[in-house]
């Protein structure tokens, strides 16, 4: 399996060293937990996106649960209730 277009550009996006495992739970297509973050300031969007059995590790944060919600979809993740 490979990586859509749009998974391997946010791939790219990511830090280096989060790369591998970003890649893994994009092929995965993993459940993921939309939460309000409150670990970075104002330069970082405000809900987090992260597999709900590794919540330390953010596929991305967007600005709104919504936006983030349809971006998490739109990479193939399945988002459930926290």
């Amino acid at each position: 399996m490979e990586l859509t277009t749009a998974q391997r550009e946010h791939v790219e996006a990511a830090f280096p060293e989060c790369r591998a495992e970003m890649t893994e739970y994009l092929l995965q297509g993993v459940e993921v937990v939309i939460y309000k973050q409150n670990e970075c300031g104002a330069d970082v969007p405000p809900f987090a996106v992260a597999p709900t059995d590794k919540q330390e590790f953010w596929i991305g944060c967007w600005d709104t649960p919504e936006l983030a919600s349809s971006s998490a979809a739109a990479l193939g993740l399945r988002v459930v209730s926290q």
